[in-house]
């Protein structure tokens, strides 16, 4: 005795297993999807003050705020973790551009600086 499958009865048995595989994939990018934009806003929305430097020149210069609010509320805002953030991304930004610039100048017969 001989069991053949039709290509036809193949299909059906093969066919919901693959649906539930597409779905299972759909839900897994949709899922990943989810946790990059919550992973990268989270690190967008750390600053506690919510203002700005120029916020806070501006409210002094309209009166809202005298000098010494003025002078807590920046001190405040320079030493959040997002400004310490800040500032060490600008820092390390310059110093690479100031090494490439270094080494961009060089004439091709001189040893690379140090």
């Amino acid at each position: 005795m001989r069991i053949t499958l039709a290509a036809s009865d193949l299909f059906n048995q093969i066919a919901p297993w693959l649906g539930g595989l597409v779905v299972v994939a759909v839900i897994g990018g949709l899922i990943m999807g989810a946790a990059r934009r919550h992973a990268t806003n989270k690190s967008a929305d750390t600053s506690s003050s919510g203002f700005t430097l120029a916020d806070l020149r501006r409210l002094k210069e309209s009166g809202e705020m005298d000098q010494e609010q003025y002078e807590r509320a920046k001190s405040a805002l320079m030493n959040s973790p997002k400004m310490a953030r800040d500032i060490a991304a600008i820092s390390s930004t310059k110093s690479k551009m100031q090494i490439s610039r270094k080494q961009s100048f060089q004439s091709p017969n001189q040893p690379p600086a140090k």
